[in-house]
């Protein structure tokens, strides 16, 4: 063999030999990383592992268990909680999440008593059982309340028949909801509320001894059965605008104002 050939025979071999050097090193370090990155993933595991059993641990305790019920217990009594008001003029309340509390009939003072109570108070239909008084005068007194609607005041939207009529009412619970309001002068709410009901301003007459407040009749009118003789008491009248001071536009003399409870 000559010495050329030995020479390129040893620079093969050294070439093979430098190749599966490199070859192996890379493998090496391929390996390595390979390693790091199961390594790093096992302790994420085993860290996610150990606060599951961690959860499981605590909720499996009473501390955990009472923790949880009180939770869920706060959920459901905040879903309860609400506002409350009055619909007056009608024994049942039916707007979105709300529920009757109590049908009633409206209370007050008479209406010629100039000492009575201006408001309207709505009295359940089971009251407990109260004490008798002694005979004297010395006391504020109670009436029931009548409709004085007749044909010559009715106002459109009112049903005819109700004049003398004891007046209904209901206790309202808006299930969710944080206030309420009544918008005297609209029919519909303003965004972001809800309508719980429409109807009409009512109040006493402006020539009677006694105060009155206003109160928002419900649309769709219910009386009490029984209640037709003219017993008066604390009494409702159509609410009639008057131009002057109430700025005519945006409102209109001589007409009826219309009302909404919403709530929010």
């Amino acid at each position: 063999m000559s010495y050329v050939s030995v020479f390129i025979n040893a620079v093969v071999v050294a070439l093979m030999a430098l190749y599966v050097y490199e070859y192996e090193r890379r493998m090496g370090e391929i390996s390595a990383r390979h390693n790091r990155t199961v390594l790093a993933l096992e302790g994420k595991l085993s860290t996610t592992v150990d606060e599951i059993k961690d959860i499981k641990q605590i909720l499996s305790t009473k501390a955990g268990l009472e923790k949880l019920a009180g939770i869920e217990n706060h959920q459901l009594k905040s879903q309860e909680k609400g506002v409350t008001y009055i619909r007056w003029g009608n024994t049942q309340c039916d707007g979105s999440n709300t529920e009757t509390v109590y049908s009633g009939q409206v209370g007050g003072g008479l209406y010629t008593h100039s000492g009575g109570s201006v408001n309207y108070i709505c009295l359940p239909n089971n009251p407990d059982a109260a004490q008798p008084l002694k005979q004297h005068s010395n006391y504020a007194f109670l009436y029931g309340g009548e409709y004085e609607i007749f044909d010559f005041n009715q106002p459109q939207g009112i049903r005819s028949g109700i004049g003398q009529q004891d007046v209904a009412c209901a206790a309202c619970l808006a299930k969710g909801k944080m206030s309420s309001i009544m918008i005297p002068g609209r029919k519909t709410c303003y965004n972001g509320w809800t309508k719980e009901y429409d109807g009409l301003l009512m109040a006493g007459h402006q020539s009677h001894k006694a105060g009155s407040e206003y109160a928002c009749v419900d649309s769709s009118t219910e009386v009490i059965a029984g209640g037709s003789s003219d017993e008066n008491g604390i009494l409702f009248y159509p609410v009639k605008t008057v131009c002057g001071s109430l700025k005519c536009p945006p409102y209109t003399a001589d007409t009826d104002v219309p009302c909404v409870v919403c709530s929010k």
